[in-house]
């Protein structure tokens, strides 16, 4: 727990504030495009439904038809506007956060911090001292693993914080119906999807730790880090391969709808949209397949981390 708390300590630095005054603004300016977009979709929604003439068909089946997709589209603006009111309920609210860190902007913000908290101790040349002070290897990769991870975990109360508190404000000024949703219900979709997060948290800071062990530099960590999560999304598109990779085990453990399903008007993650709609895996095979890449990536950076000479 010494060890722990030093490391934590560590990360007490300007770069790790700039991370989370950014994860905070990020969210902040996501929600506020996303309930002005869903304001100008109310506009739509409460306007009336146009005439035959209007829609310049002839009376009969055909302006029936039409009149009825026109319908469907009004009564779709407006369960939009109440979808992303609900999204900006402060108890709510700590779901969009989750969702948002446990993808793209989560991991490239871990990468940042890998790199620095990290790899920074070989550009710094300070890891010889550090293993002087505590000569069990894995304690230190422990450490470092840990206190990586519970640095993601605050980007998201940091995120939550923010939107719960701006969030009826942007809900008040764009004219948003209130969210009638019960406080339980609420804290139980939060509740659930910070849960799922801290595993994918895990998993991005692993993945940064192997990175800075293979690179052993703050600039290789970090590229490394953003490129592997890149690299997970693109194989993900790959025709035979999507349902099988990293980045799919993410979108179902999460429960991210996928394509053009995950672009709304307030988006609740970063990830899937990269990924092609297609048949579900289902949680458990995420789970399983988040595990195993913890483990793998940990194990790894265990094995490399054993047979280098950190003595220059």
């Amino acid at each position: 727990m010494r060890l722990l708390g030093a490391e934590l300590i560590k990360l007490a630095r300007p770069l790790t504030w700039g991370v989370a005054a950014a994860a905070g603004l990020f969210c902040v300016l996501l929600a506020t495009g996303g309930a002005h977009n869903a304001a100008l979709e109310g506009v739509t929604a409460t306007g009336h439904l146009p005439s035959c003439a209007e829609l310049g068909i002839p009376v009969g089946p055909q302006c029936m038809h039409a009149k009825t997709l026109e319908r469907a589209r009004m009564a779709q603006a407006s369960a939009q506007r109440a979808r992303v009111a609900a999204q900006l309920n402060p108890l709510a609210a700590g779901a969009e956060a989750a969702g948002l860190l446990a993808s793209l902007p989560g991991a490239l913000a871990l990468a940042l911090l890998a790199g620095a908290h990290i790899g920074g101790e070989w550009s710094g040349r300070t890891m010889k001292n550090l293993l002087t002070q505590q000569g069990r290897r894995w304690r230190v990769l422990a450490a470092k693993l840990v206190s990586l991870w519970l640095a993601g975990v605050a980007l998201i109360a940091v995120c939550w914080v923010a939107l719960a508190a701006t969030g009826p404000i942007l809900v008040h000024i764009n004219h948003l119906p209130a969210a009638h949703e019960s406080m339980t219900r609420a804290l139980s979709l939060s509740g659930s999807q910070v849960a799922r997060a801290l595993l994918v948290l895990a998993a991005f800071a692993a993945i940064g730790l192997l990175a800075a062990v293979a690179t052993r530099g703050t600039i290789g960590a970090t590229a490394v880090t953003a490129g592997a999560i890149i690299a997970m999304l693109i194989t993900a598109s790959l025709p035979g391969t999507g349902r099988w990779t990293p980045a799919t085990w993410v979108q179902e453990w999460m429960g991210f709808p996928a394509g053009q399903a995950s672009i709304t008007s307030l988006p609740t993650n970063f990830w899937s949209r990269f990924i092609s709609a297609g048949a579900s895996l289902g949680q458990l095979p995420g789970l399983l397949g988040l595990a195993a890449l913890l483990a793998v990536c940990c194990t790894g950076a265990a094995a490399l981390f054993g047979r280098q000479d950190i003595s220059g």
